[in-house]
């Protein structure tokens, strides 16, 4: 295979750049990898030719643009998730231009001015603890569905961690009173767990039989369970609490609202923000403020502190009746 044509510059991308040279995450290279297997197939279709036999003059700025759009119109995508395949394909110019002839400097450089698309900040939902006990309560059931889904959903509003750290934990990640979460950009944190919780993990692993380094999660064939799945299975128990708690018949819930639930409480709990930053492995404090423009709660204790003005009553003019000198001063 040629070293400078397109299929050989993808699979050096992720072998020798991505891999070795940079060393990501990964879940960083399935998220490149994923926007790949989507991007690959859509050029191929647009010029009808085999993946394999695709050109470097395939990967242009009007097929990155058609690709772009086909995600959002024929997708279903969001802006974000656009945004976020805009970023991989970027990285992967970037490659190319380091590693391609002179032919391909203007169409490279074309292709970073394509501006990422502006987006609006959605507001950050959660549970409230009456939901969260609805949803659990749904899960407590004797098959082992059941019970796996109460520990997954119990551990997400303990440690606030999200889906992809969950999913990945070990038996022997689980330490005396701690976790050990492996976060985004491999930054790793312990979070302390309940008592309840720590009971929750002795009888699983042990009705189990799991070894230390086996998953904690999996599903009935016995890999490790998807974030697909996890959200099936909360989609599942939500229904089910929701005969009990209406609230929950709203849009917009996910396993991920687990994670801001634990935010929220935490913060109407008076811990500092960053505290919390810690708890939720953020690397700044300022993503953690964002809760805080999110709290209604919290908005509405500070309303509730602040005095209503009040205008001056207008005093009757002379030529009011004494009617309407009556109505003014109501």
């Amino acid at each position: 295979m040629n070293p400078s044509s397109f299929p050989s510059l993808v699979q050096r991308f992720f072998a020798e750049h991505l891999r070795t040279q940079r060393n990501l995450s990964d879940q960083t290279l399935a998220a490149y990898g994923d926007t790949f297997r989507l991007f690959l197939p859509f050029l191929s279709q647009r010029f009808r030719r085999p993946i394999d036999q695709l050109e470097l003059a395939s990967f242009s700025p009007d097929g990155v643009l058609a690709f772009l759009d086909h995600l959002e119109r024929v997708r279903g995508n969001c802006v974000r998730t656009r945004n976020a395949r805009l970023a991989g394909l970027r990285s992967f110019t970037r490659f190319v231009l380091a590693h391609a002839g002179a032919e391909f400097i203007e169409t490279g450089h074309r292709i970073l001015t394509i501006p990422v698309k502006r987006t609006s900040k959605a507001i950050l939902g959660s549970f409230t603890r009456e939901e969260i006990n609805a949803v659990l309560a749904a899960c407590d059931r004797p098959d082992w569905g059941s019970r796996r889904d109460r520990l997954l959903f119990t551990l997400l509003y303990n440690t606030g961690a999200r889906v992809s750290e969950a999913l990945s934990l070990r038996c022997g990640d689980v330490r005396g009173e701690t976790i050990h979460l492996h976060g985004k950009g491999r930054k790793n944190r312990a979070v302390p767990l309940w008592a309840q919780t720590r009971r929750m993990l002795t009888t699983w692993s042990r009705s189990n039989q799991l070894k230390p380094d086996q998953p904690l999660f999996t599903n009935t064939q016995g890999t490790s369970l998807t974030r697909a799945g996890v959200s099936f299975r909360l989609a599942r128990a939500i229904r089910m609490a929701a005969a009990s708690c209406p609230s929950l018949k709203r849009e917009g819930l996910s396993p991920h609202t687990f994670r801001h639930s634990t935010a929220f409480h935490l913060l109407q709990s008076g811990v500092a923000l960053e505290v919390i930053a810690l708890w939720l492995g953020h690397e700044s404090p300022v993503t953690t403020h964002n809760y805080i423009e999110a709290d209604l709660k919290m908005k509405a204790a500070v309303l509730r502190s602040l005095e209503s003005p009040v205008p001056p009553r207008r005093r009757p003019r002379n030529e009011y009746s004494r009617l309407l000198a009556f109505l003014e001063a109501v």
